[in-house]
């Protein structure tokens, strides 16, 4: 049940870790450092996702691999997965990696908080310590953490045009679910509804599928690094002064 104890208890001990962990990971200088802290929050995330498989395993002698272990249906996983690269790759400083890294940092921290307040997985099976709902909340936590952690670590400012390269990452994660749900499709089998594209995430609520989810998310991120741009830099350095000086380079750049 939503909000009980457990996850209520939760939510706080999460986010007052999340905080605390920011804070000592802010000392880090070193680039050497910096790209440690991404690589332990990749891995690790991916590793508490999958891990279900092999408690499963050790506790019945059998597991099942659910379909969102073995492939990115979700939007969450999709991040997961961009986190885990985010890490791994060597250098941070192409405009390449700065797209991604920009996608993944919004991306990874608005779906992880989603799911830390309405974790549907939670809702349809109310077992706290059940490892499978356990690790879910803790896979989110970790990757909260990395996410976050790209603007910490200096990877990623808060600008307006960020949102940018998080739509070329949503329109990504679209291709995603299309293949997905196409691949299901070809090989017999019922489509997972990957990404929210055949229906939505909350049954009654028609609007609240992929397109209206990723609509929803830009306006917020918009929203939101418009107020955070006004309070955060000079008069002249805005979004707005930028653009109509034509300085698409910082734009871009942030």
């Amino acid at each position: 049940m939503l909000f009980d104890l457990h996850h209520s208890l939760y939510i706080v001990i999460s986010l007052l870790a999340t905080v605390g962990l920011l804070i000592l990971f802010s000392r880090f200088r070193s680039p050497a450092a910096k790209a440690a802290v991404l690589k332990a929050t990749g891995i690790v995330t991916v590793l508490v996702h999958i891990s279900s498989i092999w408690v499963e395993f050790l506790i019945t002698g059998r597991a099942e691999a659910y379909a969102n272990i073995l492939f990115p249906i979700f939007f969450c996983n999709y991040t997961m997965y961009c986190l885990l690269i985010c890490g791994l790759i060597r250098n941070k400083e192409s405009a390449a990696y700065r797209w991604l890294a920009t996608f993944t940092a919004y991306a990874g921290t608005l779906g992880a908080l989603i799911s830390l307040f309405y974790p549907d997985y939670y809702l349809a099976q109310p077992d706290f310590w059940d490892w499978g709902i356990f690790k879910s909340f803790l896979s989110h936590s970790v990757m909260m953490l990395g996410c976050l952690y790209l603007f910490v670590g200096g990877y990623v400012k808060i600008r307006v045009f960020n949102l940018l390269p998080y739509i070329a990452g949503l329109l990504a994660a679209g291709l995603d679910g299309f293949l997905i749900n196409g691949l299901f499709a070809l090989c017999g089998l019922e489509p997972p509804n990957a990404m929210f594209l055949q229906a939505s995430a909350i049954e009654g609520v028609p609007f609240f599928n992929g397109y209206g989810i990723a609509l929803l998310m830009v306006i917020v991120l918009f929203l939101f690094t418009v107020i955070w741009e006004f309070f955060a830099y000079k008069k002249g350095e805005r979004w707005y002064d930028l653009l109509a000086a034509k300085n698409f380079k910082c734009l871009l750049k942030g």
